[in-house]
């Protein structure tokens, strides 16, 4: 009888020792970030026959159990990898919307001093003060665009060293994970200590994307990042990093390196901060920079293109102010394409109302070109006419080289425009002040009147019958040039010589008055520069410059709030994940704190009856003396 009690007083006093020890654990890690609660579970020892009863052996302790729910960590990882994005996402709209309401505020400043100077300019065409103002002004208008431009051209390039260095980490929590599970294989028993390093690691990672975790029959795990990609596997991990793009290889690719293949990742598959990084490149400031370059196209185009219809102070057709962003040179840039095409394309702008930002793409399988909008609407092309080209949304594609079989190239119709812009004109006196159109036409629609080619007719008026469905060319005599046709011509018209292009929009009974003859003090250019301040010729006639301008702030601001909304409800539904979490796997000091006092009770019960068996055993003995 001694030697049972002493046996179960032994086994209770060691399983109370280890239910203090795992409690003292616990205490001790109360403040270790991803320490998950550890509890013993005892259990009865078998019990023996004897005397015609089954008789208790005492307890022991049979596991030391972590205290650990799947699914309330798998929410806590998914709300971890939503937080994380929509937090990066506002910082990074709240950083660019600080720099377009400071550095990029000067920029619709200077548009409107410049329209302020030719404002200026046409009370006195013939002041070269005056000139020498306008010419400083559109320095400053192509200096803002500029600058802004370099600002957004740098931190994309600080995105993306942010977005190598993520990826480094990334990389090196993988390997971790892997040498977690060669421990956990040399592991006798199930480490409690180790499986919270490895969720420590899939918290972090969670961080920067998408993550799901899968146990293995092996009991190892399979970790998961974005939609279906094996960051993890077993004993093994992948690589990730950056390769070139397709076929523009100067925009860096996400892509996992699996042994000897590397597989590209769609950056939509990714979520978390590594996702928002990629968003913020490849959209928002793609974003940005094509607005910015849609107004500098803008801009220059509608300057150069009323120089070339008038007259500058030497009597000679005015030269462009700014760049040509129709040049050859500037045509070619808008094309992004592989390294060994053989391809050789231009685009040119041939109507701002239809110009839209975004990437366009254009296929060819062989046998049939389709392009591709901003929209992702695919349309069949076929190249045609001297040299073919292909026309849309204001675009005209001409193919010199056309695609390989298979090829794909990117059109980018203004991503460079805002770095592009620059004055060229050195001599003020080539401001075009005169304008074709004379002071004596009678203008009250949108319609235009645009002279292709100066011939021998120098003088004409092109009248709008009154119901503007018929136009007629007359002598400023009021006799007829050329009889009436239908408005608005579908072709240039020729007048003795004289090739004009008459656009559509023009009020009945409106008259244009041409006049092709230098003349000292006229300011008719001037007039129709300061008229594009406001001129809607962005966006199908419903914006005009500085509206596009406005246009981008307003859609930035507007992301900008979405995603701060975002981030609060995002923290809400974080914060009810990790207190799941912590309710089932977080240490309660008051708790521990009454199973130190329960467990202390249970160590002392258990030494009395080694106590008591102590005692009995040694009565026994001094009876039989």
């Amino acid at each position: 009888m001694g030697f049972d009690l002493l046996t179960l007083g032994s086994q209770g006093v060691l399983t109370a020792q280890r239910q203090l020890n795992t409690t003292g654990h616990n205490i001790s890690n109360v403040n270790t970030e991803g320490y998950s609660r550890q509890t013993v579970e005892q259990r009865a020892n078998d019990s023996a026959y004897w005397s015609a009863n089954q008789w208790g052996h005492g307890v022991h302790a049979a596991s030391v159990r972590r205290n650990y729910d799947k699914f309330a960590v798998n929410e806590f990882n998914i709300t971890t990898s939503a937080l994380a994005h929509a937090q990066t996402r506002n910082g990074q709209l709240t950083m660019l919307d600080d720099m377009m309401s400071h550095s990029a505020k000067k920029i619709p400043e200077n548009m409107n001093e410049f329209y302020g100077a030719v404002k200026g300019l046409t009370d006195s065409p013939s002041d070269m003060g005056a000139r020498k103002v306008v010419l400083e002004k559109s320095r400053m208008v192509a200096a803002g665009l500029n600058d802004i431009n370099t600002m957004l051209q740098a931190q994309e390039a600080d995105t993306t060293v942010e977005i190598d260095a993520t990826l480094t980490r990334m990389n090196d929590i993988g390997r971790e994970i892997v040498d977690i599970h060669k421990a956990l294989l040399k592991s006798q028993a199930v480490d409690n200590d180790l499986l919270d390093r490895h969720q420590r690691l899939i918290n972090e990672l969670s961080e920067f994307t998408q993550v799901s975790v899968n146990q293995r029959d092996d009991g190892l795990y399979n970790v998961i990042i974005g939609s279906g990609h094996n960051l993890v596997s077993g004993l093994s991990s992948s690589e990730l990093k950056t390769v070139p793009g397709v076929p523009d290889y100067q925009k860096r690719r996400l892509a996992l390196v699996e042994g000897k293949t590397l597989k590209p990742i769609d950056n939509a598959d990714i979520r978390g901060k590594l996702g928002a990084m990629f968003e913020y490149r490849d959209q928002t400031i793609g974003q940005a920079r094509d607005e910015l370059g849609r107004l500098a196209a803008g801009f220059a185009l509608s300057i150069n293109e009323l120089q070339s219809q008038g007259y500058d102070l030497a009597g000679n057709v005015g030269t462009d102010i700014f760049v040509d962003f129709n040049s050859d040179k500037i045509a070619a840039d808008r094309i992004v394409k592989s390294s060994d095409s053989t391809a050789e394309l231009k685009v040119y702008i041939d109507d701002l109302s239809q110009l839209k930002i975004g990437d366009y793409q254009l296929k060819f399988d062989g046998s049939q070109y389709t392009l591709v909008d901003p929209e992702k609407n695919m349309v069949a092309v076929t190249p045609s006419g001297t040299p073919p080209s292909i026309s849309y949304d204001g675009l005209r594609v001409q193919v010199d080289v056309g695609l390989a079989a298979g090829e794909r190239v990117i059109i980018r119709p203004v991503r460079q425009g805002a770095g592009q812009i620059a004055v060229t004109m050195e001599d003020p006196a080539k401001i075009a002040a005169q304008s074709y159109i004379s002071s004596k036409s009678v203008l009250t629609g949108q319609g235009n009147l645009k002279v292709l080619q100066p011939g021998p007719q120098e003088e004409f008026q092109v009248a709008i019958s009154p119901d503007a469905s018929q136009f007629a060319v007359l002598d400023m005599k009021g006799n007829i040039l050329l009889a009436p046709q239908a408005y608005p011509p579908s072709t240039p018209v020729n007048v003795n010589g004289t090739v004009f292009e008459l656009t559509g929009g023009a009020a009945p009974e409106d008259v244009f008055a041409v006049s092709l003859k230098p003349a000292d003090g006229e300011n008719g250019n001037l007039i129709r520069m300061q008229k594009l301040q406001t001129m809607k010729l962005m966006d199908g006639g419903r914006s005009s410059l500085i509206d596009v301008y406005e246009g981008l702030n307003t859609d930035l601001g507007v992301q900008k709030a979405s995603f701060a909304r975002l981030e609060d409800v995002s923290r809400v539904e974080h914060d009810a994940a990790a207190g799941r979490v912590a309710e089932i796997s977080g240490v309660n000091l008051d708790e521990e704190a009454a199973n130190m006092m329960k467990f202390q009770q249970a160590y002392m019960a258990s030494s009395r009856i080694m106590t008591a068996a102590n005692e009995t055993f040694e009565t026994l003995l001094n009876a039989t003396r």
